[in-house]
């Protein structure tokens, strides 16, 4: 075993990388199948995961990378400005501001799927607005997971940290953990 085996350790258990590859690809099938029963399941199918996430977060994960955490101003500010360092502290997990674009993801996710079944309702059936809201959150996540993605990549290159092969194999080979 080479040394940089040696020095790898877990960062994200399978749960939460099942997860995440499940949501990931759910939300971009739904981004093209845009009606339908289809829509419908799989939208339905990344809220039940979104909620397992979540309790797994708060109730069963001992992974501290897998734990939730509200990051305060104070901590996003000292992201930004070990960005602008080039210089940042080790993080089990996701940075501050990662954190909080994986709350905006979900709670999106969430409301995605409310207001998709708000709309075939018998209350609100015919009624634009459910329908034009399901619109703008579809449009705020794409644009935050381009966002999302743009961030994977910068942050990989700032780090010399592969962290999308982080998310594949739940490894990371930093030494501060």
């Amino acid at each position: 075993m080479g040394n940089r085996e040696k020095n790898q350790f877990m960062i994200w258990t399978v749960f939460v990388r099942i997860t995440h590859w499940f949501i990931a690809v759910f939300v971009l099938v739904n981004f093209f199948n845009d009606t339908g029963y289809w829509h419908r399941f799989i939208g339905y199918y990344c809220l039940i995961l979104v909620f397992l996430r979540v309790g797994y977060g708060i109730w069963l994960s001992k992974v501290p990378s897998s734990r939730f955490y509200m990051p305060t101003i104070e901590n996003i500010k000292l992201h930004i400005h070990e960005i602008r360092a080039n210089q940042f502290a080790p993080h089990a997990g996701h940075n501050p501001l990662g954190q909080l674009a994986v709350y905006l993801i979900w709670i999106l996710i969430i409301l995605l799927a409310f207001t998709g079944w708000l709309s075939r309702t018998d209350a609100y059936w015919g009624e634009d607005w459910p329908i034009d809201l399901h619109g703008i959150f579809s449009n705020l996540l794409q644009g935050l997971l381009v966002l999302h993605i743009t961030a994977v990549v910068i942050m990989s290159k700032l780090q010399k940290k592969n962290l999308v092969k982080q998310m594949i194999t739940g490894k990371s080979s930093d030494t501060h953990h």
